[in-house]
């Protein structure tokens, strides 16, 4: 099972059932962050891929479908699906942000908009 979330801003993330992938590669992070749309999110690290690939356990309702289904960091690993290179088309790069990525306000901005 996979599918496909769209949220304003971000690049198209596909979610994978653990079934369809090597759970062994997946290494659980202590941080979680908290999604107001989505919910808790856990992380998880691939080799040395930090923070690659996250799931969100217990979805809220609205977006339940992607409850326990996985997701992966296309611009930091690797993804393939039923063969195909998934990867980010242009205009869709993935800006770290947030305190999910321990990043200040300053290094979260774009370059010419810092404080």
């Amino acid at each position: 099972m996979r599918l496909v979330l769209y949220e304003s801003g971000f690049a198209p993330r596909w979610y994978v059932a653990r079934a369809d992938i090597d759970e062994s590669a997946l290494v659980l992070v202590e941080q979680q962050t908290f999604c107001p749309y989505k919910g808790m999110c856990s992380y998880y690290d691939i080799g040395d891929a930090r923070r690659a690939a996250w799931s969100y356990r217990e979805a809220y309702l609205e977006v339940g479908r992607i409850s326990g289904l996985v997701s992966f960091e296309p611009d930091i690993v690797s993804v393939q699906l039923d063969g195909i290179q998934l990867c980010l088309e242009p205009g869709q790069a993935v800006i770290p942000h947030g305190p999910d990525r321990n990043l200040t306000v300053g290094e979260a901005l774009p370059r010419g908009k810092q404080p």
